[in-house]
Parts: C-alpha cells; sequence; structure tokens
C-alpha cells in the first residue's frame, strides 16, 4: 500500500475525504495513525485532551488494517480511521475512570457495544479522552485530570461533558471522537470548539457499556468534522442491543441517503420563545439569524413557531438528572466522598435532597413537555436554534472559587431541552465572534428521524466553510 508524502495534509481531513484513499490503497491506515499519533505528541498536554494514548496497540491495528484492505477485505469507510473515546466508554482490559479518582483502578472486563460496533467496522483506537468528572458538569473543568483547553483560544474553555473529544477533533489530533450527551455535553463542546456533534435519538445508539450518569437522559454520539461523517459514524453504530434495556428496535436507515437531497421542501421551524431572547449573545443570534436566512434562501421553507412553555425544559431536566445521579452514585459517594473533586461531589449530594414525590413530578412533567414539543413540530421537519447561548468564557472566569460558582451555568439551557424530549439534535458551526471563537447552530428534529437532521446539516456546510476552517496558533507541547 503507498504510503502519503505528506502526512501533515492528513490533519484537518474528514472521514469521507479519508476513507477513499484508504480504500484505494492511495494512504495506509498506518501512515494516518502515525500521523495522528505526531498530532498528539504535538499538543499534548498542552491541551489536555487525551488521559491515555494507545502507541503501540493503534499502530498493530494500522498493520492489521493495511494487510486486510491490501487482501481485499475492505470493510467500509471507518477501516483504518484513527478514534478516541470519552473516558466513560468501556475498552476491555483498561481503565473507565470516568474522569475521577473515585474509579482510578477500575479496569473495564469487557468492551462497550459501540467499541464492538466500530472494531467490526474497522475502526482503531487511539486511546481515552478527558472530560469532566463523570460527566457531571457543563464547563470542561476537572479539577483531578486538569482542564482542557479550547483549540481556538487555549485560555477559553472547550465547554463539557465531552471536553477531550471536541478538542482532539478540533485541534486535528484525530477526525473521529465518541461523546455522550445528557444535557448537552457533544452539543455544547462541538458548538464551543467548532465541529460536528449529533446527539442521536434517545435509544437509537446503545449505551451498554457506558458509565450511566441519568439513564432515561444518556445518550451516546459521534464528534466529527463534518455532518457526513456524522452519517458514516451512525451507520456503524446505531442499532438495538439486549445489553441496553433503553435500545430501540426502530429500523435503521441509511443515514447518508438522504445526506445530499438539499433543502427544497424542507419545513424550518424557528422558535419566536426562549432560543432567541434578550438574554442570549448578540453575535451568537445574529450568527444563527443569518444561518436560517441563508437556509430561506436555498429551498427551505421557515416557519415561526410560538413554544412559551420551553423555558420549562431546564427544571425538568435536572429534575430528572439529579435524583438519577445520586442513586447511581450512592454508594460510591457514601464510601469515597473524599475521593470526588468538590463540585461534582456537591453536585451529586444534591440529589439526596430530591424527594421521591419530585421526582415522579419532575417526570410526569417531562411527559407533559414531550407532547408539547411534539405537537409545536407537527408542521415542520427541524427546529434551528442556537446550541448555546452565550460566547465562550476563559477558563479563569469558570473556576469555582470561594463565594463565586464561576459561569458556564448558562451553557445547557438549550440543549437540555432535547435531553429531555430525547430527540436527535445536532451542533455545527455557523460563525465566529470577533474574539475568533466558534458559535454553533442546533438541528433537532422528530424523534428517529436522524436523516432529516443530518440532510439540513449537510446542505448548510455545502453553503458555507465554517467548519472547513482549522484553528491556528495551539500552542505546542514543550
Amino acid at each position: 500500500m503507498a504510503s502519503t508524502s505528506n502526512t501533515s495534509d492528513l490533519t484537518y481531513m474528514s472521514v469521507a475525504e479519508i476513507a477513499p484513499l484508504i480504500k484505494n490503497g492511495e494512504l495506509s491506515p498506518v501512515d494516518l495513525v502515525q500521523s495522528s499519533l505526531a498530532r498528539i505528541a504535538q499538543l499534548e498536554p498542552a491541551l489536555n485532551a487525551f488521559l491515555d494514548v494507545w502507541d503501540e496497540s493503534a499502530t498493530a491495528a494500522a498493520l492489521a488494517a493495511e494487510t486486510e484492505i491490501s487482501a481485499g477485505k475492505y470493510k467500509g469507510p471507518l477501516h483504518g480511521l484513527p478514534v478516541g473515546l470519552k473516558d466513560l466508554i468501556d475498552y476491555a482490559g483498561t481503565p473507565t475512570t470516568g474522569g475521577s479518582a473515585v474509579l482510578a483502578d477500575n479496569i473495564a472486563t469487557t468492551d462497550a457495544t459501540v467499541v464492538t460496533k466500530l472494531r467490526d467496522s474497522g475502526a482503531i483506537f487511539m486511546g481515552k479522552l478527558n472530560l469532566v468528572e463523570f460527566a457531571f458538569g457543563t464547563t470542561g473543568l476537572n479539577a483531578h485530570t486538569g482542564d482542557v483547553a479550547n483549540p481556538w483560544g487555549t485560555e477559553r474553555i472547550t465547554a463539557g461533558s465531552s471536553s477531550g473529544s471536541a478538542a482532539a477533533v478540533a485541534a486535528g489530533m484525530i477526525p473521529i471522537a465518541l461523546g455522550t450527551d445528557t444535557g448537552g455535553s457533544v452539543r455544547m463542546p462541538a458548538s464551543l470548539c467548532g465541529i460536528a456533534g449529533l446527539k442521536p435519538t434517545y435509544g437509537r445508539v446503545s449505551r451498554a457499556g457506558v458509565l450511566d450518569l441519568s439513564w432515561s437522559m444518556d445518550h451516546v454520539g459521534p464528534m466529527t468534522r463534518t455532518t457526513e461523517d456524522c452519517a458514516l459514524l451512525m451507520n456503524v453504530m446505531a442499532g438495538h442491543d439486549p445489553r441496553d434495556p433503553a435500545s430501540s428496535n426502530a429500523e435503521i436507515p441509511d443515514f447518508t441517503t438522504d445526506l445530499f437531497k438539499g433543502l427544497a421542501g424542507l419545513k424550518i421551524g424557528v422558535p419566536t420563545d426562549y432560543f432567541f431572547d434578550d438574554t442570549v449573545d448578540s453575535e451568537v443570534k445574529a450568527s444563527v439569524r443569518t444561518a436560517i436566512e441563508l437556509l430561506s434562501a436555498n429551498g427551505a421553507e421557515i416557519v415561526e413557531l410560538s413554544m412559551p412553555w420551553v423555558n420549562k425544559a431546564r427544571a425538568i431536566n435536572f429534575g430528572v438528572i439529579l435524583p438519577e445521579a445520586v442513586s447511581i452514585h450512592e454508594k460510591m459517594i457514601s464510601e469515597h466522598a473524599d475521593l470526588y473533586t468538590p463540585a461534582v461531589r456537591s453536585r451529586i449530594q444534591s440529589g439526596f435532597n430530591v424527594s421521591g414525590i419530585d421526582y415522579v413530578r419532575a417526570k410526569r412533567a417531562r411527559e407533559w413537555f414531550n407532547h408539547q414539543m411534539a405537537e409545536s413540530m407537527k408542521q415542520v421537519d427541524v427546529l434551528i436554534t442556537p446550541s448555546v447561548p452565550i460566547s465562550t468564557p476563559t477558563i479563569a472566569e469558570c473556576t469555582p472559587s470561594p463565594g463565586n460558582p464561576g459561569q458556564g451555568t448558562e451553557l445547557p439551557r438549550f440543549t437540555g431541552v432535547f435531553d429531555v424530549t430525547g430527540q436527535p439534535s445536532h451542533s455545527i458551526p455557523c460563525g465566529f465572534t470577533e474574539n475568533g471563537m466558534p458559535i454553533g447552530m442546533m438541528i433537532t428534529g422528530h424523534p428517529f428521524d436522524e436523516a432529516t437532521v443530518l440532510r439540513v446539516g449537510h446542505a448548510y456546510e455545502q453553503l458555507t466553510n465554517w467548519h472547513q476552517r482549522p484553528p491556528t496558533d495551539i500552542p505546542e507541547a514543550n
């Protein structure tokens, strides 16, 4: 198999661009993996995206992939592609720590279902990615493993909790990462780091072998450079899994089939309430509004929707997450409270104050809320909103101190709406602030209609080049 003459050219290529080169023998998986490892060595630990890098096993897997492909046993577009795993996801024989000292000695005995599916597709696992401790936080900060720096401005946050996943893809270390999303933890960091991040419909992708935060709202999703890449990942990741009681039996489409159909005939809902109110950063609103106008000019019909009830989502989101999280952590936190970082310990322990009746009320409110959303969206194919309501704050601004909880609490205000409903929801870049930080637009569809969400995202990317802009001036490791 031929070697590429300049592996640095691979840094920001998408899966859809790389895969044909590997399939046709123009690029060796070994060269691709070595390029990825070189980029990781160049930028770590300055970004602090990786908790562990599996140089030897990744290189061995790349050699195996090269042999298979040369022998005509090509498995598909992920064959030979480097992937990073958020450290909630089990990879047999390696630690799954959840970014916490509590699970420092927790060695996975089996693979998560998503790992098995990706391995069967020929993907190559590069290591574990940093995150907010136990995925319970929005800023991306972790006092135990260290904060992840945003490649677009290393003094600024990535958002969380899939902080390392977003930073690694945005910085060109790997083309694919997996994240999880309970209140926005795929879409928030995707937005702040200028990449594509999809939260599939609840139950569409198995959570078996993934540490729980809130079992009725947890999702696993792809984080990539483009919407098309998310679709390619979904073709591998989606499907029923008997290991996951919430796993759906819904028919699995080819998620790439509708990508190139354009915008004609689609109705896009734009909420008139909440998502564009006066508390939303003006640059964020302007960028998303401009994106909506561009979609309208290229064939989509814009439908304004009154959704005055949507502001109740945040209370419902937390009303469900807190008691579910404390039920998961009850034994560990009673025995090892001192090993939790103070912010996460306090957050989990607050769940003890939620009564059983309050949890039931939150669940009933969730059913009511989901009905309201379904009724409102009957006349549209997707909703478009900002991904997050604020521009990217600095790490210092978000770091708690005595008497100051830190900024960033508003980050999940919009994303959490669609963890309550479980709808497919996708963040893609749609602009930049004056200080050069990415702005994300969120596309949300009907349950199990990821195909239309991805269609809109891909169509927008064909009309713009925001997703093609790489960060510059990333500090290198010493």
